[in-house]
């Protein structure tokens, strides 16, 4: 049986594979290497685009390459669970491997995504008030009693 060489590698060189959710601070760097484990220095100073990957949900980092390497933090909170990483520049393809992942795990805090922070700070009265502007009033000046559909609204706030 042949052994299978990969084109590009990816080399972490700072930071953990396990990460607590919430850790938007703490640096991550990985090493771009050729099929050899060797640095490749045309990529240097070339900015590069990083993806985690998890599921469908993706997040993408731009990061400068310097001395062989890229490195970046997660900068926002991310769901709990398995990331892979890729990293784009120069025209090469860094593929992640099983030692190159990053694990984030639930904190015990009840800490959310972005988008759940913002659902929390909606104004549900607000909100109404600008779905019902939305509406025309009849010949006799009556707005029509529709209610708005705010069901998705509720129940994220109870979040």
């Amino acid at each position: 049986m042949a052994y299978v060489l990969n084109s590009t590698n990816l080399e972490q060189v700072d930071g953990g594979f396990l990460v607590k959710q919430g850790d938007v601070a703490s640096t991550f760097a990985f090493s771009l290497l050729d099929e050899n484990h060797e640095p490749i220095p045309h990529l240097e100073g070339q900015e590069a685009s990083i993806t985690l990957t998890r599921g469908q949900e993706q997040l993408r980092k731009t990061a400068v390459v310097t001395n062989g390497a890229v490195a970046f933090n997660l900068g926002m909170i991310l769901p709990a669970g398995l990331y892979r990483i890729e990293v784009s520049v120069g025209g090469y393809t860094f593929p992640s491997d099983d030692s190159t992942q990053i694990r984030i795990t639930k904190s015990d805090k009840n800490l959310v995504t972005e988008e759940i922070h913002a659902l929390r700070e909606l104004d549900i009265a607000e909100e109404i008030k600008k779905q019902l502007a939305e509406k025309t009033a009849s010949g006799d000046g009556i707005v029509s009693q529709e209610i708005p559909d705010l069901l998705m609204y509720y129940n994220i706030g109870k979040v």
